[in-house]
């Protein structure tokens, strides 16, 4: 199986989709499970922030959660994260992309366990 790399900022919700049941269609039987009663209920993901330079951080939450071993990092050094803060979401790339959007920073993860933290394309750099 061939692994490919993924841009995390932006694919959760770009590759998102929603199925809208119609509403026209019979009523199932009661005892009949629903997509949404057969699914398997996840709570949200948690991850504690300091204040404090972001580098450090987000090295320790892509090694922690992504498995990754080599961080190469083309964006400033200086991005500090403000005060302490738990940021919740509802999955692990949801959270990553809620921390790096601020920072218009995006995440590439190579199948080699490195990642790439750069700059968006459209990003107005400091």
């Amino acid at each position: 199986m061939r692994r490919m790399t993924r841009i995390v900022v932006g694919a959760a919700l770009a590759s998102t989709s929603f199925a809208v049941p119609a509403l026209d269609h019979d009523c199932l039987p009661f005892t009949q499970p629903t997509e949404f009663a057969s699914a398997r209920f996840e709570p949200p993901v948690r991850y504690k922030l300091e204040a404090a330079l972001l580098r450090p951080q987000l090295e320790k939450l892509l090694t922690e959660h992504w498995g990754v071993q080599r961080v190469v990092w083309y964006a400033d050094n200086h991005h500090t994260w403000p005060t302490y803060f738990e940021l919740v979401a509802p999955s692990w790339d949801q959270l990553l992309e809620n921390l790096l959007k601020p920072y218009q920073l995006r995440v590439a993860l190579h199948p080699n366990h490195t990642a790439v933290v750069d700059y968006m394309p459209q990003a107005t750099q400091p």
